[in-house]
């Protein structure tokens, strides 16, 4: 039961920006919608609905806090067609109107240019995918995270066939968590996806994955790439980037799309999504 709520999770995230129903849902995963309805409640403690307007708020606050895109936009983007809805959705969220939630953030978020600690670079991807499997935890509580212990245990029957492919997670909470919007009343509040990300030469069309896995294509998009040494130094590489991100004012902004680490042979890189 928890994997098909898993699977609903997964998919009412990456639909926010989506005017799909239940119904939809519901086809999605093969269940009746009082199925999915019952189901889901018992997995996360809320009803599929409300879930996904928090999702939606989140990402909401993390366009107005990191990019300049306006609020009309912003609410299109996370799936509200009425801005007066989106508007009194978000203050019913937290308790401040969308302009003075921005406004508030950029008074914290205003800091000195960062120091070149760690270097970041705006760089363009082709059309890539990822195999990947949802653990609702941190990746701070992942114990074994990036080891090659861990990465042979968990993705054994994947390597063998993508030796080219690199040990990935995409953090699709952590943007939000940032600028303090992350909802910490759920149980399953941070969100980790583990697996791998593959080369251009791979192909994952033919392989049967196994139950947790999924496939998630990535089209061509810029990302902001910062690497680091560790993943303790996650948190202070993901400001620096937000911190590059916000001086440069570049005519690319991040999306709201879930970052990603890369265990690269000598360091670990930061990948942040970015739309022009």
């Amino acid at each position: 039961m928890f994997n098909a709520m898993t699977r609903a999770e997964i998919w009412l995230q990456d639909t926010l920006d989506k005017p799909l129903g239940i119904e939809d849902l519901a086809n999605h995963i093969g269940y009746s919608s009082s199925q999915v309805r019952r189901q889901f409640r018992q997995s996360f403690d809320i009803s599929p609905s409300a879930y996904r307007e928090i999702r939606r708020l989140e990402r909401a606050a993390v366009l107005l806090g990191l990019t300049p895109l306006n609020i009309a936009q912003i609410a299109i983007r996370c799936g509200y067609h009425n801005h007066s809805s989106f508007s009194r959705a978000f203050q019913r969220r937290y308790q401040l109107s969308p302009r003075h939630f921005r406004q508030t953030l950029k008074t914290t978020l205003i800091q000195p240019k960062p120091h070149p600690v760690f270097n970041t670079r705006i760089e363009k991807s082709n059309d890539r995918q990822m195999i990947l499997m949802r653990l609702y935890k941190a990746p701070t509580h992942i114990k074994g995270l990036g080891d090659a212990s861990y990465q042979n245990k968990q993705l054994a029957c994947l390597q063998a066939r993508l030796r080219l492919s690199t040990t990935v997670i995409a953090l699709p909470d952590i943007l939000a968590d940032k600028v303090n919007a992350l909802n910490s009343e759920f149980f399953h509040s941070f969100r980790t996806d583990f697996g791998l990300y593959l080369s251009d030469t791979d192909n994952a069309q033919d392989i049967a994955l196994p139950v947790h896995y999924r496939r998630v294509d990535i089209p061509t998009h810029h990302y902001a790439s910062t690497c680091f040494d560790d993943l303790a130094d996650l948190n202070s590489a993901l400001m620096h980037t937000i911190m590059y991100l916000l001086h440069k004012k570049n005519v690319c902004h991040v999306s709201g799309h879930p970052p990603q680490v890369l265990w690269k042979a000598n360091h670990l890189e930061l990948r942040i999504p970015l739309i022009a």
